[in-house]
């Protein structure tokens, strides 16, 4: 890697713009000063996600027991946003289409679908 190269990664990386005069201390550098300067959305917010992308509401797919229980747990449980990547609207969203699908019988509320389970290997069973 070349010089120049190296410079324009290290600009890249850094999130204050440093000015000819500035004044600076060693602390300054330090992981912890450089994110207060940091712009835009806080780390771990989506700008966009899957539903954005495929421009598809969740409240409408509450019927689609298979598209909703990627966001269950085994126990019945709603994933966590960290867990399922979506916009805090959207899985609001799914949080509800969930519910209501609960609601309505369509989807059991303490384990898997049995046409989502994975085929287990018996013995004499």
């Amino acid at each position: 890697m070349t010089a120049a190269q190296e410079t324009v990664e290290y600009e890249r990386q850094m999130t204050r713009r440093w000015r000819d005069g500035d004044v600076y201390a060693p602390h300054d550098l330090s992981g912890v000063e450089m994110a207060k300067w940091s712009k835009g959305q806080p780390k771990g917010r989506p700008k966009k996600d899957v539903f954005d992308m495929l421009k598809i509401n969740p409240l409408n797919h509450y019927w689609n027991f298979a598209m909703m229980s990627e966001f269950m747990t085994e126990l019945g449980k709603i994933k966590h946003s960290k867990d399922t990547g979506l916009r805090p609207v959207n899985q609001r969203k799914v949080a509800k289409a969930v519910r209501r699908a609960i609601g309505l019988g369509l989807m059991p509320s303490v384990h898997r679908h049995p046409e989502i389970l994975q085929p287990r290997n018996s013995l004499g069973r």
